[in-house]
């Protein structure tokens, strides 16, 4: 796993995950938004690494603004993995 150097805490993604009243119930469980923003984030740019456009409006811009990330596609899939990877080991601990 790659680490990260530096991690903008005011993106809005750790803003959305901080607030509690932002969930969403997938398979009847409560999931916070930002999350399913990650998840859906993740296959989105491994989507773009390959040359395709996840749908008409996607901008690689948004992901970078959304979760205070920089780099190329790739570089953007292996912080988002990273992320994914933290959260899911501190909610278990």
């Amino acid at each position: 796993m790659m680490a990260i150097n530096r991690i903008d805490v005011s993106a809005p993604f750790w803003s959305e995950l901080k607030d509690k009243t932002r969930t969403i119930f997938v398979n009847g469980n409560p999931m916070p938004h930002a999350y399913y923003n990650l998840i859906v984030s993740i296959r989105d740019v491994k989507l773009y690494a390959v040359g395709m456009k996840p749908h008409r409006l996607w901008k690689i811009t948004d992901v970078k603004k959304y979760f205070g990330i920089k780099g190329d596609a790739v570089k953007l899939r292996e912080q988002l993995e990273f992320i994914q990877y933290v959260l899911t080991n501190n909610e278990e601990e």
